[in-house]
């Protein structure tokens, strides 16, 4: 479930701040103090310091400094896509697929990460899975800058065989890890990708810009009768 926005300030205002923020911190430390915060944005800093806490993303340690309390990358998804491209060296995997997991739990979602299971005697790997009812999404996370249709094909026919693979282990998946779902699910292969991707869809399996998710995942329901998906043994394409 969404929560009602917050401040709402104009676009430059919210990059200016946001570049700031960047500034200020890191994977790892996500604390910054009040007083950097106003050399950074001058006459903006009443503005940011309210923007930030108004719309949760940071919160107060103290009289003296903030914590950043959203993923980084979400910062710049509400700044602006271009950020995520102008930024992007400063973001690490694990935060690509952190940001991945607080926009699925946004939607109501809830997720594993970096799951390992060896299927059809090959060993694959997870990055983000998200489930909610009877919907059970996959997502290969490419934090990538750069991608062409030839490597996204590769990527999604790889993809695809994973999870095609994952259906056919369903049962000792559930056990593995625990999983609380329905008897009846239907798997979608997704592609999450850092910026825009050349197609949006290959193969019938959905390719999402990291700043686009939000917006995916609430028009999802009605899009998805158009997407590739898998029960567990068996294979479905609407």
């Amino acid at each position: 479930m969404r929560k009602d926005p917050g401040m709402v300030i104009g676009r430059e205002d919210a990059l200016r701040i946001t570049e700031a923020i960047f500034m200020l911190t890191s994977e790892f430390n996500r604390v910054f103090s009040l007083n950097s915060l106003r050399v950074l944005t001058g006459d903006y800093y009443g503005d940011a310091v309210n923007w930030l806490i108004e719309n949760g993303l940071a919160t107060r340690v103290n009289d003296r400094y903030l914590r950043v309390t959203v993923p980084r990358l979400r910062l710049l998804a509400v700044a602006g896509g271009e950020l995520v491209v102008r930024h992007v060296d400063d973001l690490s995997w694990s935060e690509f697929e952190e940001f991945i997991s607080f926009t699925l739990n946004q939607a109501g979602y809830q997720t594993l990460r970096g799951v390992r299971l060896t299927v059809g005697g090959v060993r694959g790997e997870f990055d983000v899975i998200g489930y909610r009812g009877d919907v059970v999404m996959v997502i290969e996370a490419k934090h990538w800058l750069s991608i062409s249709t030839g490597e996204l094909r590769k990527i999604v026919e790889k993809h695809v065989g994973k999870v095609e693979a994952l259906a056919s282990n369903w049962a000792r998946f559930v056990r593995k890890v625990k999983l609380k779902v329905g008897n009846e699910v239907y798997i979608y292969p997704l592609v999450v990708t850092l910026k825009a991707p050349q197609v949006q869809v290959m193969d019938n399996v959905p390719i999402v810009a990291s700043y686009q998710l939000p917006d995916f995942l609430s028009g999802f329901d009605m899009a998805k009768g158009s997407f590739l998906y898998f029960k567990p043994r068996e294979m479905h394409l609407s």
